[in-house]
């Protein structure tokens, strides 16, 4: 094998290399975004079983804790918190844990997932009115 030939075989593969490794990041992106939303799923089945025995929705993860439910996702990589929790409503949020790898996720910092009168909705920090939320996009 001549050097031109190990020169040729070294482009090709930093080319395919460049042209790859954006899609992987982006698949692992993705993947880790499912951890937030298994945890966020986790919170809403517990809430639904809280309030079942409850007037209201319970309003903290902890003190005592929400059965089913926990303040990090499986993985690490979100932090999971509860807001503007009343009788009929509440918003579950995931956000990325300081330090993770999913920080570079830009468009997907905050997932949310907001139950009101037993309507769901799902929405991110890339919502917008009308638009698709590819953080939630299967």
């Amino acid at each position: 094998m001549t050097l031109v030939e190990l020169m040729i075989v070294l482009v090709v593969v930093g080319l395919l290399t460049a042209l790859a490794f954006p899609s992987y990041q982006n698949a692992v992106q993705r993947s880790r975004r499912a951890d937030a939303v298994a945890a966020l799923t986790e919170i809403v089945q517990a809430q639904e079983r809280w309030r079942a025995s409850n007037p209201s929705y319970k309003d903290t993860l902890i003190d005592p804790p929400l059965p089913g439910a926990r303040t990090v996702s499986h993985d690490g990589h979100y932090d999971l918190s509860l807001s503007d929790v009343t009788a009929s409503s509440y918003t579950a949020v995931a956000t990325v844990h300081t330090g993770s790898p999913q920080s570079s996720d830009t468009g997907c910092l905050v997932m949310r997932v907001v139950v009101n009168g037993g309507n769901i909705t799902y929405t991110s920090t890339t919502t917008s009115n009308g638009g698709v939320d590819v953080c939630w996009s299967k």
